[in-house]
């Protein structure tokens, strides 16, 4: 599924240009020093946070519709992937994960992940 991965660079791009998604976070991360106070609101706004477990229910309530991009953020990149599959089987059409999850992106943005 490595198709459906992104990294920091497209990452920071979504959260930035505040492109509208649903932005699921399944483990206790906290992306809001990287930006200003505009952005910032925005990521309150598409932040949802799961388990991995409650992801698809979830998605299926808010009535997401099949085209509607959704983002799957965890630690170490380990858990998101079947949760995108799922969405996917489910036919949610827009669905990713970052590679590496959070740990990933800290080194990318030249952050030590420990």
């Amino acid at each position: 599924m490595s198709f459906n991965t992104i990294a920091f660079f497209q990452f920071d791009n979504l959260i930035r240009n505040r492109v509208p998604l649903m932005l699921i976070l399944l483990d206790n991360i906290d992306l809001t020093p990287w930006y200003n106070s505009i952005v910032k609101m925005h990521l309150e706004v598409i932040t949802h946070r799961l388990k991995a477990n409650q992801v698809l229910s979830y998605v299926k309530e808010q009535k997401a519709d099949l085209q509607f991009g959704i983002l799957v953020l965890d630690t170490d990149g380990k858990h998101s992937p079947a949760v995108v599959e799922s969405l996917e089987q489910a036919g949610y059409l827009n669905a990713f994960y970052v590679s590496g999850g959070f740990n990933q992106l800290l080194t990318e943005k030249g952050q030590n992940p420990n």
